[in-house]
Protein backbone atom coordinates (compact mmCIF):
# COMPACT_ATOMS: atom_id res chain seq x y z
CA UNK A 1 0.00 0.00 0.00
CA UNK A 2 2.81 2.36 0.89
CA UNK A 3 4.43 1.59 -2.44
CA UNK A 4 1.21 2.47 -4.26
CA UNK A 5 0.93 5.79 -2.45
CA UNK A 6 4.53 6.59 -3.30
CA UNK A 7 3.93 5.73 -6.94
CA UNK A 8 0.85 7.96 -7.07
CA UNK A 9 2.82 10.82 -5.51
CA UNK A 10 5.59 10.36 -8.04
CA UNK A 11 3.11 10.43 -10.93
CA UNK A 12 1.40 13.56 -9.59
CA UNK A 13 4.71 15.29 -9.08
CA UNK A 14 5.81 14.36 -12.57
CA UNK A 15 2.51 15.64 -13.97
CA UNK A 16 2.89 18.96 -12.16
CA UNK A 17 6.42 19.33 -13.42
CA UNK A 18 5.35 18.66 -17.01
CA UNK A 19 2.39 21.01 -16.63
CA UNK A 20 4.60 23.75 -15.25
CA UNK A 21 7.02 23.28 -18.11
CA UNK A 22 4.16 23.52 -20.60
CA UNK A 23 2.93 26.76 -19.01
CA UNK A 24 6.36 28.30 -19.42
CA UNK A 25 7.00 27.31 -23.01
CA UNK A 26 7.92 30.43 -25.05
CA UNK A 27 5.09 30.04 -27.54
CA UNK A 28 2.36 29.27 -25.02
CA UNK A 29 -0.17 31.79 -23.69
CA UNK A 30 1.09 34.73 -25.79
CA UNK A 31 0.47 38.32 -24.77
CA UNK A 32 -1.63 40.12 -27.38
CA UNK A 33 -2.51 43.52 -25.93
CA UNK A 34 -0.99 46.41 -23.98
CA UNK A 35 -3.47 48.67 -22.18
CA UNK A 36 -2.29 52.18 -21.21
CA UNK A 37 -4.09 53.91 -18.33
CA UNK A 38 -3.37 57.53 -17.41
CA UNK A 39 -3.79 61.13 -18.56
CA UNK A 40 -1.35 61.93 -21.36
CA UNK A 41 -0.42 65.52 -22.18
CA UNK A 42 3.13 65.43 -23.52
CA UNK A 43 3.17 61.71 -24.25
CA UNK A 44 1.12 59.56 -26.61
CA UNK A 45 0.61 55.81 -26.73
CA UNK A 46 2.79 55.79 -29.85
CA UNK A 47 5.74 56.85 -27.67
CA UNK A 48 5.54 53.52 -25.84
CA UNK A 49 5.23 51.28 -28.87
CA UNK A 50 8.98 50.69 -29.41
CA UNK A 51 9.25 49.60 -25.76
CA UNK A 52 6.15 47.42 -25.42
CA UNK A 53 6.16 45.88 -28.90
CA UNK A 54 8.83 43.34 -28.02
CA UNK A 55 6.66 41.96 -25.19
CA UNK A 56 3.72 41.11 -27.44
CA UNK A 57 3.79 37.42 -28.25
CA UNK A 58 5.83 36.55 -25.17
CA UNK A 59 4.56 33.99 -22.69
CA UNK A 60 2.08 35.51 -20.22
CA UNK A 61 3.74 33.80 -17.25
CA UNK A 62 7.41 34.45 -17.94
CA UNK A 63 7.48 37.86 -19.68
CA UNK A 64 9.89 40.04 -17.71
CA UNK A 65 7.63 42.90 -16.67
CA UNK A 66 10.25 44.25 -14.27
CA UNK A 67 12.40 45.04 -17.29
CA UNK A 68 9.41 46.65 -18.99
CA UNK A 69 8.80 48.79 -15.91
CA UNK A 70 12.43 49.92 -15.89
CA UNK A 71 12.30 50.83 -19.58
CA UNK A 72 9.09 52.85 -19.20
CA UNK A 73 10.29 54.62 -16.04
CA UNK A 74 13.34 55.85 -17.95
CA UNK A 75 11.14 58.23 -19.96
CA UNK A 76 11.73 61.74 -18.51
CA UNK A 77 8.01 62.54 -18.55
CA UNK A 78 7.06 59.51 -16.42
CA UNK A 79 6.76 60.35 -12.75
CA UNK A 80 5.25 57.03 -11.65
CA UNK A 81 4.40 53.80 -13.47
CA UNK A 82 3.08 50.36 -12.56
CA UNK A 83 2.95 47.31 -14.83
CA UNK A 84 0.82 44.21 -14.28
CA UNK A 85 -0.60 41.18 -16.15
CA UNK A 86 -4.29 40.64 -16.80
CA UNK A 87 -5.41 37.16 -17.79
CA UNK A 88 -5.40 35.89 -20.41
CA UNK A 89 -3.25 38.08 -22.69
CA UNK A 90 -3.05 41.69 -21.48
CA UNK A 91 -0.29 43.90 -20.06
CA UNK A 92 -1.73 46.87 -18.18
CA UNK A 93 0.43 49.98 -17.82
CA UNK A 94 -0.73 52.63 -15.36
CA UNK A 95 1.29 55.81 -15.47
CA UNK A 96 1.36 59.30 -14.03
CA UNK A 97 2.89 61.94 -16.25
CA UNK A 98 4.86 64.78 -14.71
CA UNK A 99 3.11 68.12 -14.48
CA UNK A 100 5.61 70.59 -15.85
CA UNK A 101 5.98 74.01 -14.25
CA UNK A 102 8.40 75.61 -16.69
CA UNK A 103 11.91 75.74 -18.08
CA UNK A 104 14.95 75.51 -15.83
CA UNK A 105 18.18 77.05 -17.06
CA UNK A 106 19.13 76.43 -20.67
CA UNK A 107 18.38 72.76 -21.29
CA UNK A 108 16.04 71.49 -18.59
CA UNK A 109 12.49 71.72 -17.33
CA UNK A 110 11.18 71.57 -13.78
CA UNK A 111 7.92 69.99 -12.65
CA UNK A 112 5.51 71.32 -10.01
CA UNK A 113 7.27 69.22 -7.36
CA UNK A 114 10.66 70.78 -8.07
CA UNK A 115 12.08 67.79 -9.98
CA UNK A 116 14.31 68.78 -12.90
CA UNK A 117 14.25 66.70 -16.07
CA UNK A 118 15.23 66.79 -19.75
CA UNK A 119 12.24 65.92 -21.94
CA UNK A 120 12.81 64.60 -25.43
CA UNK A 121 9.49 66.02 -26.60
CA UNK A 122 7.20 68.86 -25.46
CA UNK A 123 3.67 68.69 -26.88
CA UNK A 124 1.80 70.72 -24.28
CA UNK A 125 1.44 74.33 -25.45
CA UNK A 126 3.12 77.13 -23.50
CA UNK A 127 4.10 79.77 -22.81
CA UNK A 128 6.24 78.35 -20.03
CA UNK A 129 7.90 80.50 -17.35
CA UNK A 130 11.67 80.37 -17.09
CA UNK A 131 13.51 79.72 -13.85
CA UNK A 132 17.19 79.41 -13.00
CA UNK A 133 19.00 79.08 -9.71
CA UNK A 134 21.45 77.06 -7.62
CA UNK A 135 20.97 73.31 -7.20
CA UNK A 136 18.51 72.48 -4.46
CA UNK A 137 16.57 75.74 -4.83
CA UNK A 138 13.99 74.43 -7.29
CA UNK A 139 10.99 74.35 -4.91
CA UNK A 140 11.91 77.72 -3.43
CA UNK A 141 12.03 79.36 -6.87
CA UNK A 142 8.68 77.86 -7.88
CA UNK A 143 7.10 79.23 -4.70
CA UNK A 144 8.69 82.64 -5.18
CA UNK A 145 7.67 82.76 -8.84
CA UNK A 146 4.03 82.05 -8.01
CA UNK A 147 3.89 84.69 -5.29
CA UNK A 148 5.70 87.27 -7.40
CA UNK A 149 3.50 86.63 -10.44
CA UNK A 150 0.34 87.27 -8.42
CA UNK A 151 1.72 90.47 -6.89
CA UNK A 152 2.90 91.94 -10.20
CA UNK A 153 -0.29 90.96 -12.00
CA UNK A 154 -2.22 93.35 -9.75
CA UNK A 155 -0.58 96.32 -11.51
CA UNK A 156 -0.63 94.84 -15.01
CA UNK A 157 2.90 93.43 -15.08
CA UNK A 158 3.56 89.90 -16.26
CA UNK A 159 6.52 87.94 -14.92
CA UNK A 160 8.09 85.53 -17.43
CA UNK A 161 11.50 84.78 -15.90
CA UNK A 162 12.90 84.49 -12.38
CA UNK A 163 16.62 83.99 -11.70
CA UNK A 164 18.54 83.60 -8.46
CA UNK A 165 22.28 83.68 -9.12
CA UNK A 166 25.05 81.96 -7.18
CA UNK A 167 25.28 84.94 -4.82
CA UNK A 168 21.51 84.47 -4.08
CA UNK A 169 20.68 87.77 -5.81
CA UNK A 170 17.34 87.97 -7.63
CA UNK A 171 16.54 89.03 -11.20
CA UNK A 172 13.09 89.37 -12.73
CA UNK A 173 12.24 89.62 -16.42
CA UNK A 174 8.84 90.87 -17.54
CA UNK A 175 7.02 90.10 -20.77
CA UNK A 176 7.84 93.59 -22.11
CA UNK A 177 11.57 92.86 -21.78
CA UNK A 178 12.13 94.93 -18.64
CA UNK A 179 14.71 93.45 -16.26
CA UNK A 180 14.36 94.14 -12.55
CA UNK A 181 17.26 93.63 -10.15
CA UNK A 182 16.32 93.13 -6.48
CA UNK A 183 19.64 91.99 -5.02
CA UNK A 184 20.01 89.45 -2.20
CA UNK A 185 18.10 91.05 0.67
CA UNK A 186 14.61 92.39 1.38
CA UNK A 187 13.11 90.68 -1.65
CA UNK A 188 9.48 91.14 -0.67
CA UNK A 189 9.98 94.72 0.53
CA UNK A 190 11.67 95.75 -2.71
CA UNK A 191 9.10 93.95 -4.81
CA UNK A 192 6.27 95.78 -3.05
CA UNK A 193 8.06 99.04 -3.71
CA UNK A 194 7.97 98.22 -7.41
CA UNK A 195 4.25 97.50 -7.22
CA UNK A 196 3.72 100.81 -5.43
CA UNK A 197 5.73 103.09 -7.72
CA UNK A 198 4.96 101.46 -11.05
CA UNK A 199 1.47 102.92 -11.63
CA UNK A 200 2.46 106.39 -10.36
CA UNK A 201 5.96 106.82 -11.76
CA UNK A 202 7.03 104.14 -14.21
CA UNK A 203 4.00 103.06 -16.23
CA UNK A 204 4.13 105.93 -18.71
CA UNK A 205 7.85 105.37 -19.42
CA UNK A 206 8.08 101.62 -19.20
CA UNK A 207 8.87 101.19 -22.91
CA UNK A 208 12.01 103.31 -22.50
CA UNK A 209 13.42 101.44 -19.48
CA UNK A 210 15.87 98.54 -19.95
CA UNK A 211 16.82 97.74 -16.33
CA UNK A 212 15.32 98.75 -13.01
CA UNK A 213 17.56 98.42 -9.93
CA UNK A 214 15.63 98.31 -6.64
CA UNK A 215 18.51 97.78 -4.23
CA UNK A 216 18.43 101.36 -3.00
CA UNK A 217 16.87 102.08 0.40
CA UNK A 218 14.70 105.02 -0.58
CA UNK A 219 14.41 104.72 -4.33
CA UNK A 220 15.64 102.96 -7.44
CA UNK A 221 17.98 103.38 -10.39
CA UNK A 222 16.99 103.20 -14.04
CA UNK A 223 19.01 102.23 -17.07
CA UNK A 224 17.36 103.56 -20.16
CA UNK A 225 17.23 101.81 -23.48
CA UNK A 226 19.70 103.14 -26.02
CA UNK A 227 18.36 105.97 -28.10
CA UNK A 228 18.02 105.21 -31.77
CA UNK A 229 20.57 107.19 -33.82
CA UNK A 230 19.16 109.90 -36.03
CA UNK A 231 19.08 108.94 -39.73
CA UNK A 232 22.05 110.19 -41.71
CA UNK A 233 21.47 113.20 -43.89
CA UNK A 234 20.97 112.17 -47.47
Amino acid sequence: MAGLVGLVGLVVGFGLQVGSRKLREPGAFPLHQVRIEGVLRNLTEADFQPVVQEYLGQNFFIANLDALHTALAANPWIEEVTVRRWWPDIIEVRLHERTAFGYWGENEMVDVNGHRFRPSVLRQPGPWPRLAGPDGREKALIKTYRETYILLDRVGLKLVKLVQDERRAWWLTLDNGLEVYLGREQYEQRLRRLVEVYPRVLATQIDRIAVLDLRYVNGFAVRWKAERPAPAAG
